[in-house]
């Protein structure tokens, strides 16, 4: 299990079988393609629906009430990095 904080504060967790799971790869891969649009999947698999909720809310703007991608592509980064670091420091032990 993950447990991990963006940048913005959004706290999330990820089973280590999402992290494990060859069709998040395949979203990012699609995603390094160009089709950015697999960042949805990528999220719903590394977070769930439920959590996937919970971050479109904190990232939601007071004002507006509108959820932007920057905010969401930018969460993801925050996760993605997190995961990584996870990764290296297995690696390293």
């Amino acid at each position: 299990m993950l447990k991990g904080k963006t940048s913005t504060g959004f706290e999330y967790e990820i089973s280590d079988e999402a992290l494990g799971d060859w069709e998040v790869t395949e979203a990012l891969v699609d995603i390094d393609d160009g089709k950015y649009s697999a960042a949805v999947k990528v999220l719903r698999l590394l977070l769930g629906a439920d959590q996937t909720k919970k971050l479109k809310e904190h990232c939601r703007d007071k004002e507006n009430g509108r959820v932007t991608q920057k905010a969401m592509f930018s969460e993801l980064a925050d996760i993605l990095k997190g995961s990584d670091s996870k990764d290296d420091k297995e690696k390293n032990a």
